[in-house]
């Protein structure tokens, strides 16, 4: 039987995407996985255009595969996702041993378009649009999560991001395949999901008739089997009350919530086409806290994007001193071809960015920490993942807020089970416990 060897790059909607594409290249027996490149006849890369950084991976990753195409003549050698959609004729023209470009409408085609190159002995480039299409093939069971797409495509037009180009227009999947597919993996033992949409919040509004993400989280925790439920990316500017009540009130939707800022400034967040102001970003932040007491927030920033002066950039320090997150991820601006932030002026020099990016870093950990020390002595509920890095005779799993707990189990604790377990210590990236009989608090 050939052989399938799949290479993922960038978000969790990626890595949907590449179970999805596995999955039907597999459910028929056409292809099995291989861990190995080397053994591959079909090697699918799922890319990621959000920064050039992530785009010369690939062009690196295909330089080292070339090789294989000497060996073995019939070796198919595909390019899917972001990058494929954004930069279409310049893979080929750079890396010419790939024989397969397609975007992400095109994954329900991806048995189909391997077929064509093989009887075609000839490139195949497949970008356009194509119909919305729920997929719920997985190349193997799942584990206990699982992501789940609840919508596609994004309409905001943030001036930095390629996303409306790559993944077109935003679409929701109703609420009724979405329920299938969940309660499907429920069956097989999937004890968390994550919803997925790039603006995750706006889900259902394109439906009719219309619905909202809290509507779909009520539903999916009536599903039997599953413990937890989280979504990501939410867009403040779709934020509601409502969603906020559901955090709160939808007992097994997480106490979390990432919530990207890209920036404290009210002057770079209008030249980004954000939608809102640091003023209402912080009206949002206290409903959260108010509603959902230690509720836990992240967030997504970009530094150095065009025109930041220091003052903006300290605007976002100000900013990440007072919300006060428990984590965070922190970018450099990239130009990306076609979006109208890489024609600004004011393009901020690299060395100005890698210093604002090391400094906002720190203040996050500094931010952070204190916020970690508070859970010592607390009694947190913690989903049992599996072996824990550091410790493979210790176990690790993950609080409702999302925070690594390592704990020795004492044999008595299996993958899958929720658990009470008392913190002891708070470390820079993870906390370790000590099992209890029952619990009290939970994160």
């Amino acid at each position: 039987m050939p052989k399938l060897h799949v290479i993922t790059y960038g978000c969790q909607m990626n890595e949907y995407d590449s179970e999805r594409a596995a999955g039907l290249l597999t459910q028929f027996g056409h292809y099995e996985l291989t861990d190995s490149p080397a053994e591959a006849d079909l090697i699918l890369l799922n890319t990621c255009s959000i920064r050039e950084k992530a785009e010369e991976k690939v062009f690196s990753k295909l330089g080292e595969l070339r090789p294989l195409k000497g060996r073995n003549p019939d070796l198919v050698i595909g390019v899917m996702g972001c990058m494929a959609q954004l930069q279409k004729e310049r893979i080929r023209q750079r890396a010419p041993s790939v024989d397969l470009v397609f975007g992400s409408p095109a994954i329900a085609r991806v048995g189909e378009l391997v077929d064509r190159v093989r009887r075609e002995r000839r490139p195949v480039l497949e970008v356009g649009e194509a119909p919305l299409v729920k997929l719920t093939t997985r190349p193997r069971r799942p584990s206990l999560k699982a992501f789940v797409t609840v919508m596609e495509g994004c309409e905001k037009h943030c001036t930095f991001c390629v996303v409306p180009v790559t993944r077109g227009r935003e679409r929701s999947h109703p609420p009724e395949t979405i329920l299938a597919e969940i309660q499907e993996l429920a069956r097989q033992g999937v004890r968390e999901v994550t919803l997925l949409g790039q603006t995750v919040n706006a889900y259902g509004r394109d439906l009719a008739p219309p619905t909202d993400l809290a509507a779909l989280l009520e539903r999916v925790n009536e599903i039997d089997g599953l413990a937890r439920v989280r979504f990501v990316t939410s867009n403040p500017y779709n934020l509601t009350s409502r969603l906020i009540g559901a955090l709160r009130d939808v007992p097994k939707v997480c106490e979390s919530l990432h919530l990207p800022l890209q920036s404290g400034s009210n002057r770079i967040l209008a030249a980004m086409n954000r939608g809102y102001t640091r003023e209402r970003y912080l009206e949002l932040i206290a409903e959260l806290k108010e509603t959902v007491p230690g509720i836990a927030l992240s967030t997504d920033l970009i530094v150095g994007f065009p025109g930041e002066t220091e003052e903006d950039f300290a605007q976002t320090v100000d900013m990440v001193e007072r919300v006060g997150y428990d984590s965070l991820f922190a970018f450099r601006y990239s130009r990306r071809p076609g979006t109208p932030a890489a024609t600004l002026p004011g393009q901020v020099p690299e060395d100005v960015k890698a210093r604002r990016n090391t400094r906002i870093l720190e203040v996050a950990e500094r931010v952070s920490a204190p916020k970690a020390v508070a859970l010592e002595g607390r009694e947190l509920e913690v989903l049992v993942d599996g072996a824990s890095k550091r410790d493979r005779r210790q176990l690790a799993g993950r609080t409702r807020c999302h925070r690594v707990v390592n704990f020795d189990g004492g044999g008595r604790v299996d993958v899958g089970e929720i658990v009470q377990v008392r913190i002891t210590q708070a470390m820079p990236h993870s906390l370790r416990g000590a099992l209890v009989e029952e619990g009290a608090h939970v994160c």
